[in-house]
């Protein structure tokens, strides 16, 4: 049991006090309700709790970052991308409490769970759409076209085996709206100047791919860069919309029965973001009833991993 923080949750949007017991949340609420409940409770120190962040497209190769940094840095869960030997190397490395969920490269040796990746000019030579839960690594707009294109001809298969597309580039606003209809997760970097706000109106499942090694980073770019979204928004492409690509859609969230993958951090302050560029405002109004998230303008310090 936890007290004297805050929680980010859904459930409570002023819970200060988080409990689990066998690996799952069970209680969200009160530093007095915690404290009665067992009178051993941990003090926070105002500090922190989120879910975990995902990585939901790590190409897992010489230069990828190691499971140990991911998890240093408030990673819970990896989607790893490879070859079948370096996905299985990368996952035998994970630390306890980091997740991996492996997509090796189809025509290695599939993982046990019927998923595999597939660059873009590898599928379109396929003749037909294989029955697995498939990543697709996209370089361009003009690939992204292709594909979109081969899947629309199946989109039920598509849709029904799980695929998604990686996209590590730009995307061109001329592809937002078949992005939207395609009804595939796609997962990108922030880092790049992506529409954001226009993926997201148009119903296209957003995750997030990371270059730097704060997840905070990602969300901060996709808040205060080119992206233009909200704080909360940014920080759900960071957690719980990952999870949903990959098959869990209730991964992501700290709420009662949840799974207790949870990250305490040291922040400077937690305010509520306005999405909108023209009133763009950072609030600490609690009558928003949002749950706060920490300030994320480029001169404030991103939040330090204290404990996972």
């Amino acid at each position: 049991m936890y007290f004297g923080g805050d929680v980010y949750s859904s459930v409570d949007a002023f819970a200060t006090a988080l409990g689990c017991t066998d690996g799952k949340v069970s209680f969200i609420g009160s530093d007095e309700a915690a404290k009665a409940l067992d009178q051993e409770a941990i003090d926070l120190g105002e500090d922190f709790l989120t879910p975990g962040f995902v990585h939901a497209g790590l190409v897992v190769d010489g230069s990828a970052p190691t499971a140990a940094d991911l998890h240093a840095q408030g990673f819970t869960h990896v989607h790893a991308i490879g070859t079948a030997e370096a996905v299985a190397q990368f996952a035998a490395d994970a630390p306890d409490g980091l997740s991996i969920v492996d997509y090796p490269q189809l025509g290695t040796e599939s993982g046990a769970a019927g998923r595999a990746s597939i660059a873009a000019g590898d599928l379109l030579g396929l003749g037909e759409l294989p029955a697995l839960s498939l990543f697709v690594l996209v370089d361009s707009n003009e690939q992204l076209t292709g594909v979109l294109d081969a899947l629309s001809a199946d989109a039920a298969h598509a849709q029904r085996h799980g695929y998604r597309l990686r996209l590590d580039f730009a995307v061109s606003e001329a592809e937002v709206e078949h992005l939207g209809r395609s009804g595939i997760a796609v997962t990108l970097d922030p880092a790049q100047p992506q529409p954001l706000a226009q993926l997201l109106a148009a119903g296209a499942q957003v995750s997030f791919s990371h270059s730097d090694p704060s997840p905070w980073a990602a969300v901060r770019n996709a808040v205060v860069g080119d992206g233009g979204i909200g704080a909360r928004a940014a920080f759900n492409a960071a957690t719980r919309f990952a999870h949903r690509a990959a098959g869990n859609p209730e991964g992501g969230v700290l709420a009662p029965g949840a799974d207790a993958d949870i990250v305490r951090w040291k922040v400077e302050r937690l305010v509520v973001q306005v999405a909108d560029p023209r009133v763009a405002a950072w609030s600490t109004d609690p009558r928003s009833g949002t749950p706060g998230l920490p300030e994320l303008s480029p001169d404030v310090a991103l939040p330090t991993c204290v404990e996972l």
